[in-house]
């Protein structure tokens, strides 16, 4: 596969802007993603460079934030363990969908991930009432992510 310096040069752009975005908020992939079908790989090839690019960025952001104290791993492991389980569990899916579905498939969810994203309520700043436990806010949402 031959790529061009200013196709390469695009891709590096997109996954550090895509990395910030993560670091900051979450949802690098909405940039880091359609780059990566971009350069023409197949489906199931483009989700799991994202992922693995998602996966290096978060692991520095949570180092670093750990060392300044802002991230207890004895808290958060079993939310760690709950995103192993559930990426495996995506990833065995992901590889069992057909190439043309995903082809068809991955556009039309990345598009209304993306509007639901822009129009979704905001996140305030403001302190809410906890609705669920830790431990299984940690594994319902680890799962799920």
């Amino acid at each position: 596969m031959h790529i061009s310096l200013v196709f390469f040069l695009f891709l590096a752009g997109s996954a550090f802007f895509a990395g910030l975005i993560d670091t900051i908020a979450g949802g690098g992939g909405l940039i880091s993603l359609p780059a990566i079908l971009a350069a023409g790989l197949p489906p199931s090839l483009a989700l799991g460079t994202n992922k693995f690019q998602a996966t290096c960025g978060v692991a520095m952001a949570t180092w670093r934030f750990a060392r300044k104290g802002h991230f207890k791993f004895r808290e958060s492991w079993i939310g760690i363990l709950s995103c192993v389980i559930g990426a495996s569990i995506g990833t065995l899916t992901v590889l069992s969908i057909h190439q043309k579905w995903l082809t068809k498939a991955l556009p039309i969810l990345l598009f209304a991930i993306l509007m639901y994203t822009l129009f979704s309520p905001r996140i305030s700043s403001n302190d809410t009432p906890q609705r669920l436990k830790p431990i299984l806010f940690f594994i319902l949402f680890g799962l799920l992510l």
